[in-house]
């Protein structure tokens, strides 16, 4: 058993790792939701210590720093936690690895994105103006060319003070923390350190810190224990592959080897890269050319933008690409016996509606047949999903679960496929749109949740019996759908095929 110290209390902090543990014959241990807090309100650091203190014998402890620092991935993006306070909840991890010197503690934080949190209308403009600001920081001063610098100050004059002010204060606590659980890596607290970039773009006041993390790691002498790459919520599930160290071998397929350079939306670096650091993360490799890999990874490379402004144009040129090539190879590869996993990392928030639809009308069986897919919120989330599931897949059957793995998965496979597909892609925005036209906002709806969810519920279903007919041979049953932060960012979908 695994022990779990999420970074909040979302589906894809705490559901996910206990559904792909289980499909790898293995199980979590977490605290309970109630110390974990909800949105805006942090996790409880009493509860999460007694937890600590507590907790059972466990073979590894993956732990969120930001959770035991701050109160989660919200709380880590806000001031209330003074730095010297931060340090001495993190403490407790110097004597929880002291008490069990022989489990492995793998620790994950996360590199501040260069926006805010929205959660209201209000925060809108400021999400926005503060990203551009903390962008052009860098870029103007990497490229001070007068149009970067005009624009540096026009967009500056838009933010309040205070605004700028909290978001410099928290960026400074937690770059201090990052850099002392660097510190603590070497000496011999953790046994691995993931630091996630969260939301970001080429530029930006995030490239200092990260040159100031890596080159630490080098001074100390920690880069084979330590990982730095776009992400958030895959880390926990990207440690518990890392943990198993099952070296699970990837090939790698691209929708358009053209694309494969191209930098993800909401990252800072070439997608092929990020992919690459991936897959190490989790202990896994590349097979080298003539070698036969564990999982076929076919991979929909970054397209750039949203789907909802291209061209009739050029989703009609993808899908043409779709048929010639990609679709055909998925099926030989399927048709050859390879396990086979569709990443799709087109564009963020939700599956590309192009490719779905075009897998549907190619034949072939595709989605049923596949062992992972995955196409939410960024590219790092959806890529360290479906590795961990592919690594849960391996382990869960070469320990003689086969069966009992591949019925966890095909539920997996199915939740993965109402949500960053359907719900993501599709119904999302029409329950956006609901929400505004009976008053209140989808950010945070305020006592209105039940509307909507009631809308999701009544949406997900139809097309829940329609999948699993049409592309399972299956009935759905126990379905559940729900809001749990009371907004239609994320939805929290759980289904059983029969």
């Amino acid at each position: 058993m695994i022990a779990l110290l999420p970074l909040d209390d979302r589906p894809c902090n705490t559901r996910f790792p206990a559904q792909i543990a289980a499909i790898g014959a293995d199980a979590l241990t977490l605290p309970d939701p109630s110390t974990l807090g909800r949105f805006n309100v942090p996790g409880n650091f009493e509860a999460l210590q007694n937890w600590l203190d507590e907790l059972p014998e466990v073979s590894a402890l993956i732990v969120s720093i930001d959770m035991l620092a701050y109160g989660g991935l919200v709380a880590s993006r806000k001031t209330a936690t003074e730095l010297p306070i931060a340090l001495e909840r993190l403490e407790i991890l110097r004597a929880w690895r002291a008490k069990h010197p022989h489990v492995p503690v793998y620790a994950f934080n996360v590199l501040m994105r260069l926006a805010i949190t929205m959660d209201s209308d209000a925060a809108v403009p400021h999400y926005y103006n503060i990203m551009k600001w903390a962008r052009l920081c860098d870029e103007a001063q990497r490229f001070p060319t007068p149009e970067n610098r005009s624009e540096l100050e026009e967009v500056r004059s838009q933010l309040p003070d205070a605004i700028v002010e909290a978001y410099l204060t928290a960026r400074r606590r937690n770059h201090h923390v990052n850099l002392a659980m660097v510190d603590w890596l070497a000496e011999g607290t953790f046994d691995h350190l993931l630091v996630t970039q969260e939301d970001c773009t080429e530029f930006g006041l995030h490239r200092r810190e990260q040159d100031e993390l890596i080159a630490r790691a080098r001074e100390l002498g920690v880069e084979e224990k330590f990982t730095l790459h776009p992400g958030a919520d895959e880390a926990a599930l990207t440690l518990l592959a890392h943990g198993w160290n099952d070296g699970v071998s990837f090939q790698i397929d691209w929708s358009c080897d053209k694309r494969k350079r191209e930098i993800a939306v909401f990252e800072d670096v070439p997608y092929e890269d990020a992919l690459h650091s991936h897959i190490y993360a989790t202990s896994g490799h590349l097979v080298g050319e003539g070698e036969k890999a564990d999982i076929r990874l076919f991979v929909n490379a970054p397209v750039g933008g949203s789907q909802k402004t291209e061209s009739s144009e050029d989703r009609q040129t993808r899908r043409e690409e779709f048929n010639s090539k990609f679709l055909p190879q998925i099926v030989a590869a399927l048709d050859a016996g390879n396990r086979v996993a569709l990443c799709d990392v087109a564009f963020p928030n939700g599956a590309d509606d192009v490719l779905m639809n075009a897998i549907t009308d190619f034949g072939g069986d595709i989605l049923s047949r596949l062992i992972a897919f995955g196409g939410w919120n960024t590219a790092g989330n959806t890529t360290g999903t479906i590795l961990a599931e592919c690594a849960a897949l391996v382990r869960g059957q070469k320990r003689g679960q086969g069966d009992k793995a591949a019925k966890l998965n095909r539920n997996f496979l199915f939740e993965r496929l109402l949500d960053d597909w359907y719900y993501q892609a599709d119904l999302r925005a029409r329950l956006e749109k609901e929400a505004r036209d009976s008053g209140f906002s989808p950010l945070s709806m305020n006592g209105h949740t039940s509307q909507i969810e009631a809308s999701a519920r009544r949406e997900i279903s139809v097309f829940a019996r329609e999948l699993a007919s049409k592309h399972f041979g299956a009935q759905v049953r126990d379905l559940k759908v729900s809001l749990p932060w009371g907004r239609t960012f994320e939805v929290a979908v759980g289904a059983k095929l029969s």
